[in-house]
């Protein structure tokens, strides 16, 4: 469930008088007075939290100490780094127009590690310079522990978009500033990569800004979950030609586990998978061991007691070719199983006329007979390879011809 957006003032009409009120109620909270107001449920809670663990509201600068190394060992520093490194660019592809805000000397961008550490910033000069007096750095600890209620630390902590203004910060170093942060998950393996942060001086602040930082978030994971789709398909084709003649049950993963293309098993979308599966293992899973088989970027999966001997006589391939106004609908069938792509028209045209060649054609042949010369034969080479990524490699060279074993049973 998606928790609706809680912005942490309702306009800008009066804002002076409402972080007035913010001071205020941090006083008695942390004096122990009666406070004239509640502070929302949100910070309610991580002020809790922190008292929890015996964390004291600084009266100083805020902490800007260097991130810790983690303790997990090479490899999930490693992916650490990685993941921060994928969720910068992510961010820097989707700015838009919040490059012109950021521009204008009024706003930081700050992207975190799902640590808190801060990895990457953009901003003018002097509002830049107003963060490093704040400890607001690349390589800084910006978790609810290193420096109390903040938008990237309590995002984490919460896994929620968070707007931290003014006097809600546990620091009252951090009570001149606005910060709006939302963690992003990457949607291949449930993983938070970290935050996108956009901070404000509290007078420059604006409640849309968490709706802005919010989308920022979501086109990321957006643009994650579509190259996901772009790699289950390419890996769906490369998949083909290693799977088309098994005679036994089988499955084919990516790297996150997730099944783009299974064969007599019974699956659901995702097999989770343990840590540091390579080719050649045996795994043992609840329905038995399995061999591990690697692919580009995935795995094929087959029962450990299965024969892992190709058919005597291989099955044949049947593709249906079927001309379409923006190219052609390729339906390929196995006795285990059959799917559909859509190419473009260039590429049914390669198709169409290989198969009415079955001896098969050069490159300068389908060049000449496509563009009405042969000097087009490195377009069509790029277009077979295109082809081979969707289809996987039911053509081979040499001349360009169906592999054997395929069969077409319709064509224009």
């Amino acid at each position: 469930m998606t928790l609706p957006l809680e912005a942490a003032f309702p306009s800008t009409q009066d804002l002076t008088s409402y972080s007035r009120l913010l001071s205020d109620v941090y006083d008695a909270e942390f004096s122990g007075k009666r406070a004239p107001a509640h502070p929302r449920d949100v910070i309610a809670d991580s002020w809790a939290r922190l008292r929890r663990r015996g964390i004291r509201p600084s009266r100083g600068p805020a902490s800007a100490k260097q991130a810790e190394p983690t303790t997990a060992g090479a490899a999930a520093t490693s992916e650490l780094d990685s993941d921060a490194l994928l969720l910068t660019s992510l961010i820097r592809a989707n700015l838009g127009h919040l490059s012109t805000l950021l521009r204008d000397d009024t706003a930081v961008l700050v992207v975190s590690d799902r640590h808190g550490r801060i990895v990457a910033r953009s901003g003018g000069t002097q509002i830049l310079s107003r963060a490093d007096d704040l400890g607001f750095v690349e390589g800084a600890a910006w978790g609810e522990n290193s420096v109390g209620t903040n938008a990237i630390g309590t995002a984490l902590a919460t896994r929620r978009a968070v707007q931290v203004h003014g006097a809600e910060h546990y620091s009252r170093s951090q009570h001149l500033w606005s910060c709006t942060a939302a963690p992003v998950r990457d949607p291949r393996n449930g993983r938070t990569l970290g935050t996108v942060d956009l901070s404000f001086e509290v007078a420059d602040a604006h409640p849309m800004s968490l709706g802005l930082i919010s989308l920022l978030a979501q086109a990321a994971t957006q643009d994650l979950r579509e190259r996901h789709h772009r790699d289950i398909a390419e890996l769906r084709a490369a998949s083909f030609s290693a799977t088309r003649d098994l005679d036994h049950p089988w499955a084919v993963v990516d790297e996150w586990g997730w099944i783009v293309a299974s064969h007599g098993v019974d699956v659901s979308s995702r097999i989770p998978l343990p840590r540091g599966l390579q080719a050649g293992d045996t795994w043992t899973t609840p329905s038995g061991e399995v061999l591990i088989s690697g692919l580009d970027r995935g795995f094929l999966l087959v029962p450990a007691r299965a024969s892992t001997r190709q058919a005597d006589a291989p099955p044949e391939t049947a593709i249906t070719l079927t001309a379409t106004s923006t190219g052609a609908l390729v339906e390929l069938a196995t006795p285990t199983g059959s799917r559909e792509v859509r190419i473009p028209s260039r590429q049914a045209d390669i198709l169409f006329l290989l198969a009415a060649a079955p001896r098969g054609l050069t490159a300068p042949e389908l060049s000449t007979r496509i563009y009405g010369t042969p000097e087009h034969d490195v377009t069509v080479r790029a277009e077979i390879s295109r082809l081979r990524r969707h289809l996987g490699d039911v053509l081979v060279a040499a001349p360009y011809r169906f592999a054997p074993g395929i069969t077409v049973v319709g064509a224009r």
